[in-house]
């Protein structure tokens, strides 16, 4: 069992301003919005909305400025380096549109290396190749990233993504450098990993196609949430 976990995300008041050559720039602004687990939502709108800063901020990948973000009643921004790295590994699965595969790691090992400084209770070798099997690619274990395909590679990193089991899995445009085909076998991937393990799936994408099978949508738009469609609204 897990320190930590958590059925909801509690984002309130959220603000993020950027400082540069005595400019300011609000990428997000008052941000307010409760995630569940067990959903798969979609954050869309266009280039330059905030997409990709709410989920590093919801990520615990950078902190707002303002605001604050509650894993049910765990406030993130109060917990120390060690322990946010704690909850990050025990809570967070993330995977970004570039793969950030280790060049010099075989499949196998880029699977298991968030595992590498940790203790856990579980064989190690045997949880990486189970999830390699899990996204269909126990074949290319000892395959290095040059070796594999795009869609290869982002599968080996939803895999890595996964390793922990994590309750909370971001994904900021996970299928962006992939065709329609791998695209689509990418998503269906966290749609399965969703169903098994009830975890809560948030992923920023530009694909309508993608966005329309999620079980909510979010809109975003000059840093600001302009729409939030439960569950069934494109029924």
């Amino acid at each position: 069992m897990r320190s930590i976990s958590s059925a909801h995300i509690q984002v309130r008041d959220v603000t993020k301003t950027y400082s540069g050559d005595g400019v300011g720039t609000t990428a997000l602004e008052n941000i307010n919005v409760t995630l569940n687990k067990g959903e798969v939502t979609a954050i869309v709108g266009p280039s330059g909305s905030g997409k990709s800063t709410l989920l590093q901020v919801i990520g615990t990948l950078d902190i707002p400025t303002t605001g604050t973000i509650h894993y049910d009643e765990v406030e993130i921004g109060t917990l120390k380096r060690k322990r946010l790295a704690d909850f990050r590994f025990d809570c967070i699965g993330f995977i970004f549109q570039q793969f950030h595969l280790l060049p010099t790691l075989t499949a196998l090992e880029n699977v298991m290396s968030p595992l590498l400084p940790r203790r856990v209770a579980y064989d190690k070798m045997s949880r990486a190749e189970e999830l390699l099997g899990w996204v269909g690619l126990e074949h290319k274990r000892t395959a290095l990233p040059s070796q594999m395909s795009g869609g290869e590679q982002q599968r080996v990193a939803i895999a890595r993504a996964l390793v922990n089991q994590p309750s909370w899995l971001f994904a900021d445009e996970p299928t962006g450098n992939l065709d329609t085909s791998n695209g689509e076998m990418v998503f269906q991937l966290l749609r399965k990993y969703q169903k098994e393990y009830g975890s809560g799936i948030v992923f920023v994408t530009h694909d309508q196609h993608l966005a329309s099978q999620a079980d909510r949508l979010i809109e975003m738009r000059d840093g600001r949430v302009i729409s939030d469609v439960p569950k069934g609204w494109h029924a």
